[in-house]
């Protein structure tokens, strides 16, 4: 495999496990958690993790951006330059679209995690229901996840030998009625070969044989 290939599913895993882990913990664990509290106390503690938080948010978006993009300009090469399906594989596979809709679900989710840490007054609503924003976020996220393994599956290629690859095809019917001809073939031969290499006198038997029945009468 290519390295470059490699690191950049590294960074495209890693960052998506850091976006999607921080959403399911905040959602499932923190909020119930300070549930309890009144309402300074929770924004006191949701400032302070906002302040830890947002840098890995930010990093994580703009790994997932780039590594996302890299990765499918190079697949996208990979599939022209080796003809997979005669030219034909994305369009087949509805590659371009599927890639289409991840990627605007990924905004959305971009948008609002992006939004449930802010300050900014214009995403304000979404940081009023946190919950509501965070569990809606978390869905997205995880069919974004599920349409990446619907994807990464296709990248195995056509599900066919073109016609270099030097396949072997078997057939079992006609190799078994082959070899049962060939080897009736080859017990004939082998007869006929017996009975040249007979002696003269055990072929002239039975004619003699024969022939004294013949006189007998």
């Amino acid at each position: 495999m290519d390295p470059t290939l490699l690191l950049l599913r590294w960074a495209h895993l890693l960052a998506a496990l850091v976006a999607v882990g921080g959403l399911a913990f905040a959602r499932f664990g923190l909020l119930p958690a300070i549930a309890e509290f009144d309402e300074e106390t929770r924004e006191r503690i949701h400032d302070r993790i906002r302040r830890r938080w947002l840098p890995w948010v930010i990093g994580s978006i703009t790994l997932l951006l780039a590594s996302g993009l890299a990765n499918f300009l190079l697949f996208n090469a990979r599939v022209k330059a080796e003809g997979w399906a005669g030219g034909e594989w994305m369009r087949a596979t509805s590659y371009h679209s599927l890639f289409g809709a991840k990627v605007l679900l990924a905004l959305v989710v971009f948008y609002f995690a992006s939004a449930l840490v802010g300050r900014g007054a214009g995403t304000q609503w979404v940081r009023n229901d946190r919950a509501t924003w965070l569990s809606l976020t978390l869905g997205l996220a995880v069919a974004v996840v599920m349409i990446s393994g619907w994807m990464r599956q296709l990248h195995t290629g056509p599900n066919m030998l073109s016609a270099g690859d030097g396949g072997v095809l078997i057939e079992i019917g006609t190799g078994l009625e082959g070899g049962r001809d060939r080897g009736d073939q080859t017990d004939g031969q082998e007869g006929q070969e017996a009975d040249r290499s007979a002696p003269a006198e055990d072929r002239e038997a039975p004619a003699a044989a024969g022939g004294r029945e013949e006189a007998a009468r």
